[in-house]
């Protein structure tokens, strides 16, 4: 089941209907918010960011808060290391690796 909500979100993150993309996001994000009732979630928050941040440069910011924030949270409550992904600057030819 993982795999399959993990191949139609990464469908949808990548199509070229924006409209469709921008549209589930703005509702997922809605939904996030009223977390508080039963059937919706504050799952949703992330979810929406996820598919608004492929479109909105705001939005990019806001999910990586968000995940930021979370992972330091995850950290001081379960202890463990910062899952932090950095990219590497390519290292000049002939200089070791310290």
């Amino acid at each position: 089941m993982l795999a399959f909500l993990q191949k139609h979100f990464h469908a949808l993150k990548t199509t070229d209907n924006h409209w469709l993309r921008k549209s589930i996001g703005v509702l997922l994000v809605i939904g996030g918010m009223l977390g508080f009732l039963p059937v919706l979630g504050y799952w949703m928050l992330p979810l929406g960011l996820a598919l608004l941040a492929v479109d909105f440069p705001i939005a990019r910011r806001w999910y990586r808060r968000l995940v930021v924030w979370w992972e330091r949270r995850r950290r001081r409550l379960f202890g463990g290391s910062l899952v932090v992904q950095t990219r590497r600057s390519p290292r000049p030819p002939g200089k070791p690796e310290h």
